[in-house]
């Protein structure tokens, strides 16, 4: 899932009228769809998952509205970050 060599940021406007920047760190296809993920510069805690859509007037970043969705998501990004600290430690036993 590291993907740091060339940090996307984005700024973002979200539901209240406030912008965000964040930085897209990683994405993944599930069931024909591709999805980012993106950490928010200003605060490190918040994390967020978004489908990229592309349009002809280019890609898009789309909310994931549905609980059920967004918990499936949740876990493939559960399992990708399992997965990065696994081969994480295996380069440090190295």
């Amino acid at each position: 899932m590291e993907e740091k060599n060339n940090p996307l940021i984005v700024e973002m406007v979200d539901d209240e009228g406030e912008t965000l920047k964040v930085e897209i760190v990683s994405h993944f296809e599930d069931g024909g769809k591709l999805y980012v993920i993106a950490y928010d510069l200003e605060d490190d805690t918040d994390s967020y998952i978004f489908e990229l859509v592309s349009t002809p007037e280019g890609d898009e970043l789309v909310s994931i509205d549905s609980d059920e969705e967004f918990d499936r998501l949740c876990k493939i990004v559960d399992e990708l970050e399992a997965e990065d600290e696994d081969d994480d430690e295996e380069e440090t036993e190295e």
